[in-house]
């Protein structure tokens, strides 16, 4: 049901987060952040100190740069003896991202362990603390890494530990599985040209990052109808984590808000407050995306956002690929959803635009005629395509021929609760076929939105759009 997709963070708003609530009359701020981090870290255990004597008569080499001191059982070569620099690369990145003064984490350093041959590890108390060690784990500026067989996923794990590392150096806490997770994954998703890092990199094809694979991992679920709404990524708890599953949900959540301006800050900001319980986080993030849109679109009030919200992330699981075009498959919403009042409307729809909102509301039971018109553009390469509203055969996504023009209608709030999930027509994730036209009876009462079928890497190379014209018999 619909109803799931939206319950848990409309419950949120009628828990009254928006009146007063203590998260907000406490500062949230990096330098605030900085200074928990701090006290946290008087309160830290000391480490057992390493008999490196003892690990070195078992073939463990020491490897040594600013940020870094890696201990590994691997051969010389210069994929491994190179991955200290790199990691030294990582920390002004992260300052950069979280807002932090660089010179604040000069003299953090990591003690890492790039594991082969787990035994060779047991003398010299390498790995007591992490017995169980399935691929990687952080414990305050400590870090293991079991080897890997793709030199990409091994500096992925490097990395995406070391942002654990980082983070809890920082500011005191990772927070709730969900983000700490979500935000190693996005920020440990590196690209290395020429020996320079780009971390939060999102792929362009499957073999760019061997090894890696979340994005296959989230469509394999989606696929198998095993889709997580946002309420169920933020119930991911630890164990979930013990299959790379939930590493790939996480990652799918934080690149969706990485890499969408209105929810970008509120996700980046919630590392500054990451104590309390996992709900709390949750709530936090929610509170501080609410503050950010309202404070640049009033007119928008808080389940306004949130179904936005809920909406964004169901067109994007719907249709994540390599090479996702986050600009171009952004959806913008019309204030102010009128019903259809005269007999016929018309409007354009861009072929080189994800889902486009037509500002039309249409009321459940009613019958509409639906024509379009126009012919466009879908590839210059390696020739030009050029389609209309009817789509071209030769090639298809997920089912339909790219080119046809879809429709879908997001219901009312009050009727969210009684629509099927999977009802043709209802929500991003079962768009209905009009092509050059159809006579539909709306299902629901809700906003109606158009796009072109195309896949969503490929929109790049479309030009030209669409006349759409509806009739209320």
């Amino acid at each position: 049901m619909l109803k799931n997709r939206f319950l848990f963070l409309i419950t949120i708003l009628c828990l009254g987060i928006f009146q007063g609530s203590l998260f907000f009359a406490e500062e949230i701020s990096s330098d605030a952040a900085e200074r928990f981090g701090k006290e946290v870290r008087k309160h830290w255990s000391t480490e057992i100190p390493l008999d490196e004597s003892a690990m070195k008569q078992t073939g463990i080499r020491r490897l040594e740069s600013k940020h870094l001191i890696l201990y590994t059982d691997l051969a010389a070569s210069k994929q491994v003896d190179e991955l200290p620099k790199l990691f030294d690369q990582l920390i002004p990145l992260l300052c950069n991202y979280f807002e932090l003064n660089p010179q604040n984490y000069e003299t953090f350093k990591v003690e890492g362990f790039l594991i082969n041959d787990f035994e060779k590890f047991k003398s010299g108390g390498a790995v007591r603390q992490v017995p169980n060690l399935r691929n990687g784990y952080a414990l305050r500026c400590r870090i293991w890494v079991r080897n890997q067989d793709s030199e990409y996923y091994r500096r992925h794990l490097l990395l995406h530990e070391g942002v654990h590392a980082f983070m809890g150096y920082a500011f005191g806490f990772w927070g709730p599985p969900w983000y700490r997770e979500g935000i190693a994954e996005l920020l440990g998703t590196h690209r290395l040209e020429n020996e320079n890092l780009t971390h939060g990199y999102f792929p362009k094809s499957r073999n760019e990052l061997s090894g890696w694979g979340r994005i296959d991992l989230v469509r394999d679920d989606f696929m198998k109808h095993h889709d997580k709404t946002i309420n169920d990524v933020f119930e991911l708890e630890s164990e979930d984590y013990n299959e790379n599953t939930a590493y790939g949900w996480s990652w799918a959540f934080a690149v969706f808000c990485e890499n969408h301006p209105r929810y970008k800050a509120a996700f980046r900001q919630t590392a500054w407050k990451l104590n309390g319980t996992p709900a709390d986080i949750a709530k936090r993030f929610l509170e501080l995306l609410i503050e950010k849109i309202r404070s640049e679109q009033p007119e928008w009030n808080e389940q306004e956002i949130i179904e936005h919200l809920n909406n964004d992330w169901t067109d994007f699981i719907t249709n994540l690929d390599y090479d996702y075009d986050f600009e171009r498959t952004r959806i913008d919403y019309k204030p102010n959803t009128q019903p259809l009042l005269t007999s016929e409307t018309q409007f354009q729809i861009q072929a080189d635009k994800g889902w486009q909102h037509s500002g039309v509301r249409l009321e459940r039971g009613k019958t509409y005629c639906f024509t379009a018109s126009g012919r466009f553009q879908l590839a210059e390469k390696p020739k030009i395509w050029y389609s209309e509203p009817n789509g071209i055969t030769l090639r298809y996504y997920r089912g339909i021929p790219i080119g046809t023009l879809l429709a879908t209608l997001i219901p009312d709030r009050e009727e969210r609760f009684s629509a099927k999930e999977g009802t043709l027509g209802i929500g991003f994730s079962a768009p209905q076929k009009i092509g050059l036209g159809k006579v539909l009876t709306a299902e629901v009462s809700g906003e109606l939105f158009f796009r072109i079928n195309d896949f969503p890497a490929e929109l790049s190379d479309n030009t030209g759009n669409i006349t759409v014209k509806i009739t209320a018999p």
